[in-house]
């Protein structure tokens, strides 16, 4: 009797044994946090990554404007340059600047025909002739030892630098009004540096400028 009673004991003990060791278990498990899963670093960044489908903005060809005033000329080169063509430089810039940004010149150049030092004016064109090659009406050569700079060497009679207001009227296309513009111009602006600087006084566009050429001079 004593025996069974002993027995029973035991049992009931290795019962409640078993009943607190599963619990443990069963609470230690609930009780470990999970893990985080990282997000894919090519996923995170994607979303912040500009799109590549947004439109750009195409250059603009027209000189570089900085506060309201230009900060670059574009100027024609032809003639006997590598590279004739269009070229953008900045204001201040001289022939041998336009000259040297169209590739330079060619062994068939005639550069002691050119002012090289004379500075440039946004729009105009510089014609490099070749040794022996005739000017062309309006261009940039010289036509002879006392020609001024930007002098175009087609008969130019008057000068735009020191013509009054009423010998401008009497040239082709010229009015009194515009006569007066151009007064202006050259005394807020300081002196034409070529010709085609005419085109910057308003009211003269290229029709104008080109039956101007052979009645005036710089």
């Amino acid at each position: 009797m004593r025996w069974l009673t002993t027995r029973r004991t035991l049992a009931i003990g290795a019962a409640a044994l078993a009943i607190l060791t599963g619990g443990l278990v069963a609470r230690g498990v609930a009780g470990v946090p999970s893990e985080a899963v990282p997000m894919p670093a090519r996923m995170a960044t994607s979303a912040a990554a500009p799109s590549s489908d947004a439109p750009r903005q195409a250059p603009s060809s027209a000189p570089e404007v900085v506060d309201g005033v230009p900060a670059e000329v574009l100027v024609h080169v032809v003639g006997a340059v590598e590279r004739p063509g269009v070229v953008r430089l900045a204001v201040g810039s001289r022939v041998l600047d336009a000259v040297e940004s169209a590739g330079g010149a060619t062994d068939e150049a005639d550069l002691a025909r050119l002012n090289l030092a004379r500075v440039l004016a946004d729009g105009e064109q510089v014609v490099v002739l070749r040794a022996g090659e005739e000017a062309p009406s309006g261009s940039e050569a010289p036509s002879g030892p006392d020609a001024g700079p930007g002098t175009t060497g087609g008969g130019a009679t008057l000068d735009l630098n020191s013509a009054t207001a009423g010998e401008l009227e009497a040239l082709p296309e010229i009015g009194p009004v515009l006569a007066q513009r151009i007064v202006e111009h050259r005394e807020a602006y300081g002196p034409f540096a070529s010709v085609d600087g005419l085109l910057e006084v308003s009211g003269v566009g290229p029709a104008v400028l080109e039956n101007l050429w052979s009645g005036v001079r710089v």
